[in-house]
């Protein structure tokens, strides 16, 4: 496995060299392409491979995305496809998020070039009906992209959020759930449990993830059921005495690729917090896992989030990578400047 790089030892993208080459991406015709770049990144940077065809192709097509104008391709100096990147808005998250795949014949210079795209994408959207002025744009990437993290200090992002990225392998064995009286857990079923699961949610996520908003429900649904890999019988609601304090969305998004279950979202509602809730509900989801016949599950977790970490620790969950979310405030120019 290639070792993972801090963060603080990466050093900035050169000034000089050959100018980023971008063209237009059409999912119809260039998803398998980014897949085997996604694919090339994966093993160099985790020593395994973890995006799917499918996560690719349902984020190029996501709620509201515009890969004519949202989505670009670098080529190399032999004119084949060295990176690419997509920008976009996800339902539930402040500000704009691009997605940056630098396979290994990409440059620092390559990554600057896609990452500039994105900023300029995200400021001809400001100013509009709404006056924003200014936006956030954040870049989620792994420990092992030296190349991308270079480009990304290159291009002012900064101010890392770190996670952790957790794995159980499906045959370990699950420690003892506790019994807490009135507590049930209950695959989702019909459209007042989305309701239902769409309110918790927003509880358990409105004080501690960072640049988590509030979103409708009708806003939230579009992303839920368009998710990749998303299955409505591995999502449960947590009932605490018939009221409903808890959630956990199971998604195959690393189905093809790892063949586990990805623990997409889990949260407890925070008045309820401290009474064991947590522990019911993660291992229902392992239990789950185990019965659908997968290897194993992973998750990622805030590193600030020391409860959840120790949660986790307790279920048996191991840390397999280190991952930062940076961010960078664009702004409308005024006078020629950012």
């Amino acid at each position: 496995m290639t070792a993972a790089v801090p963060g603080g030892s990466l050093g900035t993208a050169s000034p000089g060299g050959r100018a980023p080459v971008l063209r237009p991406l059409d999912p119809a015709v260039h998803t398998d392409t980014v897949r085997e770049l996604a694919r090339a990144r994966d093993l160099a940077a985790l020593g395994r491979e973890e995006t799917t065809r499918a996560w690719i192709a349902g984020r190029l097509t996501a709620p509201g995305a515009d890969p004519a104008r949202d989505a670009r391709l670098c080529l190399g100096p032999a004119g084949d496809v060295v990176g690419a990147a997509w920008a976009g808005r996800t339902s539930g998250v402040a500000g704009w998020v691009v997605e940056v795949v630098l396979g290994p014949g990409a440059s620092a210079a390559d990554g600057t070039g896609l990452l500039d795209f994105a900023v300029t994408r995200v400021r001809e959207t400001l100013g509009g009906p709404d006056g924003a002025e200014r936006a956030t744009l954040s870049c989620f990437t792994s420990e092992g992209e030296r190349t991308l993290r270079a480009a990304l200090r290159d291009r002012g992002f900064g101010a890392p959020r770190g996670y952790h990225r957790m794995s159980v392998a499906a045959d370990d064995a699950v420690p003892h759930l506790p019994d807490v009286p009135g507590a049930v857990v209950r695959p989702l079923s019909g459209e007042a449990d989305l309701r239902a699961f769409h309110r918790a949610k927003n509880r358990a996520y409105a004080a501690e993830e960072a640049g988590k908003e509030e979103d409708s429900f009708d806003a939230w649904s579009r992303w839920y059921r368009s998710d990749p890999g998303v299955d409505p019988e591995q999502c449960a609601l947590l009932e605490l005495d018939g009221a409903v304090v808890g959630f956990v969305n199971i998604t195959d998004r690393m189905l093809d690729s790892r063949g586990v279950a990805y623990v997409r979202q889990l949260g407890i509602d925070p008045s309820v917090r401290g009474r064991a809730l947590g522990t019911v509900l993660l291992g229902w989801a392992m239990g789950e896992a185990r019965r659908r016949g997968r290897s194993g599950m992973v998750l990622t977790v805030d590193r600030e989030n020391l409860r959840a970490r120790a949660l986790y620790r307790r279920l048996g969950w191991r840390v397999e990578s280190r991952w930062d979310d940076v961010r960078r405030t664009v702004t409308l120019p005024r006078g020629g400047h950012d």
